[in-house]
């Protein structure tokens, strides 16, 4: 009978030595039962899993018994060809398909033979729970590693790992440390601040990027290759740079056919999250500008292909990565499309991008420094001004207050209902107690327990907006904060830009032709009016009291609001301005909920021919 040798060796505590063994073992069985064997049907599989089908040794081995080069293959033991009894029973089916018989020596089991079948599923079950054994008793020593502040192997740019404690012998008699704790490579973390620095104040991937590989900045394999997006974005989403290290975040679950391993989240119950106060290199605040940003990335077209969510309203990249002042902030108010920059003479003119397309009439053109200049110029002089802001904050905190006035009388009654509730809630208990439990009392006692915790959330949430009210700031705050936005905007630079989208709603842009107004050419004796656009957007003046700000812990609002309705004030006389505050308050669960919010809503004349001479308030 011609016969084929398998052997196989995993890394998990085996060596090249096991391979040996278990070919002497074959070979002397093969003697013994008069078979005959040569060198080319050995087969061998070197540190790989038993979990794994698709290894070259058992390919070799598979491609063989299809053209019947041998009767019979010998193992040492079942598990050699596989650990899982579902691979197993599909090796055997097979095998058995082409007459070809599996031998077993350690386990005893020819296939083919009397209660063989029986053996081979046994033989199948333990290889299985083995491996599931295997990875609890990997697992758990991991954990303890990890529970004791040790690391478990992971490589993240900005730290090293140091051995720590006795070094000993372990059970392959090698020398091993205790166990490695991770430090912060100094030098690596500045990399990781400026990386983070550089992204919140509006910089793209790309140029981050592309200006470490010209400082020649080593990444964590060196030079080699260099920096890319992928690994600036590993970092700038990597949660451990805040202290916070998760132990068990997600798995590796192995393709059984092709052998290759994907990385899925756990169950949140499943994870272990550890602080690691000493690893701690970019604080929580910055963290969460880092994670705004992002989002705004991620709502930027083009749309992933893996996004099946057509309703996700994508904007342009150059909204959350500006290069100008005004980039991606402006539409046109006849087709809605974009305002973007044409290239021109000098630093380029603005113009409607549908034109270009064929799809919009809009041909006006207006010079982008100069339009620069002069909104800027009037929102810090006459729109953005301590006075109007504070006039609009001052409105808020007299509209909350008046939609806070029925709050006292909400919560006394919601507390009369409360206790109502309470004394029914002991009237069954004292009622279950005299024996007259049922299906029907306990599910009248559920309900009525559940309406009396309702209440109780809905009282506390009451009391939680009456004495966290909205509460104007002083004057000499607003000020402060409008000097420090002014200060943002004279830079002009990315994080100027990124301030804008803040306060600023899209620009529209409305093109006027053949209107009288103040400028005009005599041409031929007759007056010749230039085209303008009237620019229309709103300041969201509370974007100014955003948590981002240092200094307004002393303010307190609500921000869970479902929507807004406008509710009319008179403005203060002032050229250019009108101001708009909206409130809300609606009824959820019998409870009242206020929100707001306010705006200045603003229109300028921006006349153009060649450039753009005035603006001309709207009273």
């Amino acid at each position: 009978m011609r016969a084929a040798i398998y052997a196989r060796y995993s890394s998990e505590n085996q060596s090249e030595k096991s391979i040996d063994d278990q070919i002497r073992v074959c070979k002397n069985y093969i003697e013994e039962h008069g078979m005959t064997i040569s060198d080319e049907h050995i087969y061998i599989d070197e540190a790989v899993s038993g979990s794994i089908i698709n290894r070259p040794g058992l390919q070799a081995l598979d491609n063989a018994l299809e053209n019947k080069e041998f009767d019979a293959v010998v193992v040492d033991d079942l598990s050699r060809l596989s650990r899982s009894n579902h691979q197993m029973l599909t090796l055997v089916l097979k095998f058995d398909y082409h007459q070809v018989k599996i031998v077993s020596v350690s386990d005893g089991i020819v296939t083919g033979e009397e209660d063989s079948k029986l053996g081979i599923h046994i033989r199948g079950l333990i290889n299985e729970l083995y491996l599931d054994d295997l990875r609890k008793k990997t697992m758990r020593g991991l954990e303890g590693q990890k529970l004791r502040g040790f690391s478990t192997g992971e490589t993240v740019y900005g730290y090293y790992t140091k051995p720590v404690g006795e070094l000993k012998l372990n059970r392959r008699g090698q020398p091993k440390y205790e166990g490695m704790v991770h430090k912060i490579n100094s030098d690596e973390a500045d990399v990781v601040r400026r990386i983070y620095k550089e992204f919140i104040e509006g910089k793209s991937l790309a140029k981050i990027v592309k200006e470490l590989n010209q400082d020649k900045i080593p990444t964590k394999k060196g030079y080699s290759g260099g920096w890319n997006r992928s690994t600036v974005s590993r970092i700038l989403k990597n949660e451990k740079y805040t202290g916070l290290w998760i132990w068990r975040k997600g798995k590796n679950v192995r393709d059984p056919m092709t052998g290759k391993i994907k990385r899925i989240p756990r169950l949140e119950k499943e994870q272990m999250p550890i602080f690691r106060k000493e690893l701690v290199m970019i604080d929580k605040e910055t963290w969460k500008k880092a994670e705004k940003r992002w989002k705004e990335l991620e709502g930027t077209w083009p749309v992933r292909k893996q996004s099946k969510d057509s309703s996700l309203k994508q904007r342009s990249y150059v909204y959350a990565s500006p290069s100008h002042l005004f980039s991606g902030l402006m539409k046109c108010q006849c087709c809605s499309g974009a305002i973007v920059l044409i290239s021109g003479k000098g630093s380029g003119y603005y113009g409607c991008y549908n034109t270009k397309r064929g799809t919009c009439s809009n041909k006006l053109l207006v010079p982008r420094k100069r339009i620069e200049k002069i909104i800027i110029s009037d929102l810090r002089e006459r729109i953005l001004t301590t006075e109007n802001v504070q006039y609009v904050y001052d409105k808020v905190e007299k509209l909350v207050k008046e939609g806070l006035n029925e709050v006292p009388e909400l919560i006394k009654k919601k507390k009369s209902q409360q206790e109502k509730l309470s004394s029914e809630i002991r009237n069954y208990l004292n009622f279950i107690k005299m024996g007259n439990l049922s299906k029907a009392v306990s599910e009248v006692l559920n309900e009525t327990e559940r309406r009396s915790d309702d209440l109780k959330e809905e009282i506390k949430s009451l009391q939680f907006q009456k004495e966290n009210s909205f509460q104007s700031p002083p004057k000499e705050w607003v000020n402060h904060r409008l000097e420090n936005l002014h200060g943002t905007l004279a830079k002009n630079t990315i994080a100027s830009a990124l301030a804008l989208k803040e306060i600023l709603a899209p620009i529209q842009l409305e093109p006027i032709a053949d209107k009288e107004s103040d400028f005009y050419q005599i041409i031929n004796g007759e007056k010749k009016f230039r085209p303008y656009y009237i620019a229309h957007t709103k300041i969201q003046t509370l974007a100014l009291l955003d948590e981002r700000y240092k200094g307004s812990n002393w303010l307190h609002w609500r921000r869970d609001w479902d929507s807004f309705s406008p509710v009319a004030i008179t403005p203060p006389p002032k050229p250019a301005t009108l101001t708009d505050v909206r409130s809300t308050y609606s009824s959820s669960t019998g409870s009242v909920r206020v929100g707001f919010e306010s705006h200045v809503l603003f229109s300028l004349s921006l006349f153009s021919r060649y450039t753009i001479y005035e603006i001309v308030a709207e009273g």
